[in-house]
């Protein structure tokens, strides 16, 4: 039994009456057309969560917190949604749904239930079986009304009846939701009724950022979820979410006499597996850092340009700035149509079609914007129709040919995928008709157009949805292609939760496109790395039979950005990372030819030292046969002195010498380990482009290509990115087995080629056979003591002995 296990009570082996459930699992297959797989997990993952809860059969009184963490847009509702079918099920009386802090995400998910919960008679999983006298639910909200629209004073049944209310995190609504459970449990006669509080976006408006130093009360919207849950004897606390940062940072001691204890998960954190069709940070970015991934980008810069006309607006009353549409983002513009006439021509024609604009947090740049994009888009629809042989229609066309005929083609040839591609007539006939099918809408708080995708289910809603924070949480973009996105934040949390095209989109992925800029795109390529190594975490927890109360968990830190914001980090600390087995590589490079000449002139320096020990050896590779000129038993002050004049590009966290230099001195002086190092220097494959180079005494006929597929629309202009230098394995090139643990402390110079797309930006730097562009690579063997370094944080408040501080 796991430690979170309450007295194992669950056993789905003897479950026998399951209505909801069943119900549930065959509406998704008849109706929704789902894969059992998916079923699967959903079934799986639910019942891990009953079997970390209260069993609501049992008198005794009991107080269950969780998290469960999703994907962005991944599913997070249909988990819940099974979990809610298996609590009535099981005898969980009430149900609360805390759903987000907009009107829109309240209504979609109270509709969503009322289909595949509640299931009136012939809607939803009404249609597979009929409600009886023993299994009905009551729902007191409905798409229209939030508890707001309930007397408190009702007359209600509240122990006897299976209820279910669907609520937004809002100050009248909780404090309403609060006196009508009053009323209905005074009517009860007892306060054991079994309850189950959903939070869906758990990390939203529930975290309490009242500060504790000065006494303060905790924050209205957490105060209140806090007194709800008060009012039970026996409930469950479950929240949902993309990213967890705020949860798990929330003070374990945090209790006051009235609102009891905050929302930290201290019972459980689930992670759900991601789906199979789900497209996420992997499929939009290098996160593997393979170097022979051979997809071609799905990012677009959107160029000097459109971020100057962006950065001048600071103000609200500055969307006067915003009279022509930028050139970017009226490419953009012209992606969405070919996108959606592809989809056409691929026999999805009746599927929904949706492209992002977010650029503001303001609604009057929004409502500026939303005008400008709608000229410019009627201008372009005119154009396409009337003008066959105009310069727009030619523009889109040679933008159909470069962006998306060849970058289909190379993701057909690297993914194996059977991607469609059409002649430019067929598509521009099928965008003639298509066009004026698109709606440009303006979604935000002072405006009254909706995404009402469901009143469209039969046709598709295309849309053109400019808006900013109500389009960047829990909203879904149905069948969403093109994003334009320039809203940058220091926040992990909100940076995520904006990244509106995750999603299932393996029917048209190779459509997708994100237009932002290069640093934006890095920050989302850093969160994205940060969540794996979260997941990663939580599957400790579970492995190793672990709590949240007796474990903290490690998040990935940055030098810049915050995993949230000031307010809900005041529990977090440094926490400590093992580098062992571990590689670390360059992949970012600053532009400036200083940089260059002084990697050039350690390298030489550091080869002219170890020369005379340099022996080459050739090793078959995938690609070829690869050189390799190593040099064994290096003492590490030359490493050392290597890394310590090298320099890395600012802001890279994954190839920061300074930490790197760290880890080897503590585990010198206090282990005696890493003391003596192979150095390799790497040689590339001949190609007709490559670049000889002369490392002082060393020559190398080859330098490594890297970059080689990059697409020049795509190459940031302040920094170069070659996603990986280290080709899959070869870390492990002298091992044995090339599946084992790191042996050897080595440390791979990587000279590049610098006659490839990826180096563009840098052609004034004049590079030549004594000037080429240095990276490098350190592969750290296994060690089994517990090594240091700042730059992950946990919840300080955690005792890991098992006992809360």
């Amino acid at each position: 039994m796991r430690v979170n296990e309450p007295n194992g009570w669950y056993d789905v082996k003897k479950r026998t009456d399951r209505f909801f459930w069943q119900r549930y699992q065959q509406y998704l297959v008849q109706k929704k057309k789902w894969k059992q797989d998916v079923i699967d997990v959903i079934d799986e993952t639910t019942d891990e969560i009953f079997r970390s809860i209260g069993n609501p059969k049992e008198i005794s009184s009991f107080d269950f917190r969780g998290l469960v963490l999703g994907y962005v847009q991944s599913g997070k509702t249909a988990n819940f949604t099974g979990l809610i079918n298996k609590a009535y099920d099981e005898g969980y009386k009430l149900v609360i749904v805390l759903s987000g802090i907009h009107n829109d995400l309240r209504a979609q998910t109270q509709l969503r239930l009322e289909e595949e919960v509640i299931g009136k008679s012939n809607i939803g999983v009404g249609t597979i079986l009929n409600n009886d006298d023993d299994h009905f639910i009551h729902a007191l909200t409905s798409v229209e009304n939030d508890v707001t629209g309930i007397q408190a004073n009702i007359s209600y049944n509240l122990s006897g009846n299976k209820t279910l209310l669907v609520v937004k995190k809002n100050k009248d609504v909780l404090e309403r939701l609060i006196d009508l459970m009053k009323n209905l449990i005074s009517q009860a006669g007892d306060s054991h009724i079994p309850t189950l509080i959903i939070d869906d976006e758990a990390d939203q408006a529930s975290i309490d950022t009242s500060d504790k130093k000065k006494g303060e009360d905790p924050k209205t919207i957490n105060r209140l979820i806090r007194e709800t849950l008060m009012l039970f004897e026996q409930k469950v606390y479950v929240g949902y979410t993309a990213t967890p940062f705020a949860n798990l940072l929330i003070g374990t001691h945090n209790e006051t006499l009235d609102q009891g204890q905050d929302l930290y998960p201290k019972d459980f954190l689930i992670g759900l597996p991601k789906p199979t069709a789900y497209c996420g940070p992997d499929e939009f970015f290098n996160t593997s850092e393979d170097a022979d991934d051979g997809r071609p980008s799905l990012i677009v810069d959107i160029g000097e340009t459109d971020e100057k006309i962006f950065n001048s607006i600071k103000k609200k009353d500055e969307h006067y700035k915003l009279n022509t549409i930028p050139p970017k983002l009226k490419e953009a513009i012209e992606a969405f149509l070919i996108t959606v006439s592809i989809r056409g021509l691929r026999g999805q024609e009746n599927e929904h079609n949706s492209m992002l604009i977010h650029t503001s947090r303001f609604t009057s740049v929004q409502s500026s914007l939303k005008d400008v994009v709608e000229e410019a888009f009627n201008d372009i629809v005119n154009q396409v129709r009337f003008s066959p042989n105009s310069s727009i229609v030619k523009e889109i066309e040679k933008l159909y040919k470069l962006e998306f005929v060849e970058k289909s083609a190379l993701w057909n040839q690297s993914r194996e995928t059977n991607y469609d591609t059409f002649n430019w007539k067929s598509v521009y006939e099928k965008m003639k008709t298509i066009c004026t099918k698109i709606d440009v809408m303006e979604i935000n708080g002072n405006s009254e157009e909706t995404l009402e995708y469901h009143r469209h289910k039969e046709k598709g809603l295309n849309v053109i949805a400019v808006g900013g924070d109500k389009l960047s949480r829990g909203l879904t973009l149905e069948g969403l292609t093109i994003s334009y996105y320039y809203r940058n934040t220091l926040m992990y949390d909100t940076l995520m939760q904006m990244g509106r095209w995750f999603g299932y989109r393996k029917p048209y992925l190779d459509l997708c496109r994100i237009y932002t800029s290069s640093n934006i795109a890095s920050n989302f390529e850093h969160l994205a790395v940060a969540m794996h190594q979260l997941r990663d975490e939580f599957e400790l927890l579970k492995d190793e039979n672990l709590s949240p109360s007796n474990y903290a968990i490690r998040m990935l830190a940055h030098p810049k950005m915050m995993l949230t914001s000031n307010l809900k980090m005041r529990n977090a600390q440094a926490a400590y990372q093992n580098y062992s087995n571990k590689l670390h590589q360059t992949r970012l490079f600053s532009k400036e030819k200083d940089v260059f000449i002084n990697n050039m002139a350690v390298t030489t320096k550091l080869i002219e030292i170890i020369y005379p020990n340099i022996l080459q050896q050739e090793k078959k590779e995938r690609k070829g046969k690869t050189k390799y000129h190593v040099a064994e038993h290096v003492p590490v002050e030359h490493v050392i002195s290597f890394l310590s004049n090298y320099q890395t590009y600012e802001g890279s966290t994954k190839s920061s010498s300074e930490s790197i230099i760290e880890y080897i001195e503590l585990l010198n002086n206090d282990y005696g380990e890493l003391r003596n190092w192979k150095v390799i220097i790497v040689e590339g494959i001949p190609s007709n482009h490559n670049q000889q180079v002369n490392l002082g005494p060393l020559s190398i006929s080859n330098c490594v290509t890297r970059g080689q597929s990059a697409d020049i629309n795509s190459i940031p202009r302040d920094r170069v990115d070659v996603k990986a230098i280290v080709a899959a394995g070869q870390e492990r090139f002298d091992e044995t087995d090339r599946k084992s643990s790191i042996t050897t402390p080595k440390l791979f110079i990587y000279p590049l080629n610098p006659n490839t797309p990826v180096f563009h930006h840098t052609k004034d730097v004049g590079f030549n056979a004594s000037l080429i562009p240095i990276g490098f690579a350190v592969a750290f063997p296994e060690t089994n003591n517990n090594i240091s370094s700042d730059i992950y944080l946990k919840n300080k408040s955690v005792n890991e002995e098992g006992r809360i501080q």
